[in-house]
C-alpha cells in the first residue's frame, strides 16, 4: 500500500501558498489652513505659553520643535521642507540621529522621532512623485509656526482602559 501524498504546500519543487496582505487605506483628505488665522482655529489651552499676551507658541512641544529645524538652514541637507512648504523630508536619516535628534530632542534614537511624527498625525506620501516619502499635516505649513498650536496628538482611548473580565470596557461608574 503506498503512503498518502503530502499537501500540496508540503515537498520539494511545491509553492507555498501566499500570506494575506493586509492593505492599509490612509485618508489623505486635506484641508487648506495656509490662509487661516490662529484666532480662528481651537487651540487647547496647553499648547499656548500663559501669560503671553495673547496665544504664542509652546517651542517645546514636538511640532513647533521641529518647525524650528526645518526651518533652520543650518539643517537644510538632513531634513528640510519640500518647495512648496507644505511638506517636508529626512535627507540624512544618520545625521538626523547623530547631530539633530540629540541637540534638540530627549529621545534617543531615530525610531522614537518617527513614532513622534506619526503620534502626531503627520502622514507620508508612498506615492511615485516629487513628495514621495514626504510627511505632512494640513496644519504643519512653512512660516506658519503659529498654526501647530492647533495640533494634537490623536489619542486611541480604547487602547489605553482596562478590560474587565467580560472583556468590555469598564465604564466610569466601575
Amino acid at each position: 500500500m503506498s503512503s498518502p501524498s503530502p499537501p500540496p504546500h508540503e515537498g520539494a519543487g511545491a509553492k507555498r501558498p501566499r500570506p494575506e496582505v493586509k492593505v492599509s487605506v490612509i485618508d489623505h483628505t486635506y484641508r487648506d489652513f495656509s490662509r487661516t488665522s490662529i484666532e480662528d482655529l481651537r487651540v487647547p489651552e496647553n499648547r499656548t505659553v500663559p501669560g503671553a499676551g495673547g496665544p504664542r507658541v509652546n517651542a517645546e512641544l514636538f511640532p513647533a520643535k521641529l518647525h524650528q529645524i526645518l526651518s533652520n538652514p543650518e539643517y537644510y541637507k538632513i531634513v528640510r521642507w519640500k518647495p512648496h512648504g507644505r511638506a517636508w523630508s529626512v535627507e540624512n536619516r544618520e545625521l538626523l540621529e547623530r547631530v539633530v535628534i540629540p541637540k534638540h530632542f530627549s529621545m534617543r534614537d531615530v525610531k522614537s522621532f518617527y513614532r513622534s511624527v506619526n503620534g502626531w498625525g503627520f502622514k507620508r506620501l508612498y506615492s511615485a512623485g516629487p513628495d514621495q516619502n514626504a510627511y505632512y499635516h494640513e496644519l504643519f505649513l512653512r512660516g506658519k509656526i503659529e498654526l501647530t498650536m492647533a495640533m494634537s496628538r490623536p489619542v486611541n482611548p480604547g487602547r489605553r482602559l482596562p478590560k474587565s473580565r467580560t472583556g468590555l470596557r469598564r465604564s466610569n461608574s466601575d
